[in-house]
């Protein structure tokens, strides 16, 4: 029996099953829900049936890979490597606008204060941590 008769035969077992059957939802294999069915539940045995076809195409798949890998290693490590290789592209342009650690640590280098000064046509400028004390324009800067 080829691979598609095989996925064919178990398809045509599952809805088979499910002729007739109102509420067909088959819990997976082995799961509480599969095991609370009662025994003669034809769903029972669809998530046997879907469980052995699942299991049979990932081994297929294994093998498939298996193959690969000693015919052509490189083509084995480019297709088990793809998804990485998508993800490491979606994230490399995100990695590339973040700034780097050096750039982290020079923005949080203190820089020296600001030298206060009270600019001519302005109300005195209130000095930080001296209640009541302020910064007047000098009288030369008035006249100007």
């Amino acid at each position: 029996m080829t691979a598609d008769a095989a996925q064919v035969w178990a398809e045509h077992q599952v809805t088979t099953l499910a002729e007739g059957v109102r509420d067909w939802t088959v819990p997976p294999y082995g799961s509480l829900a599969w095991s609370q069915l009662p025994p003669d539940d034809p769903r029972r045995f669809a998530a046997v049936v879907e469980a052995a076809e699942r299991w049979r195409r990932q081994a297929a798949e294994e093998q498939r890979l298996d193959q690969l890998a000693d015919e052509d290693p490189a083509a084995w490590y480019a297709e088990v490597t793809a998804g990485a290789n998508d993800e490491a592209r979606r994230l490399a342009g995100r990695l590339a606008r973040m700034r780097t650690l050096a750039e982290l640590d020079a923005a949080r280098t203190h820089r020296p204060p600001r030298q206060l000064g009270a600019t001519p046509g302005w109300p005195p400028v209130a000095i930080p941590g001296k209640p009541g004390r302020y910064l007047h324009p000098a009288p030369c800067a008035m006249a100007a």
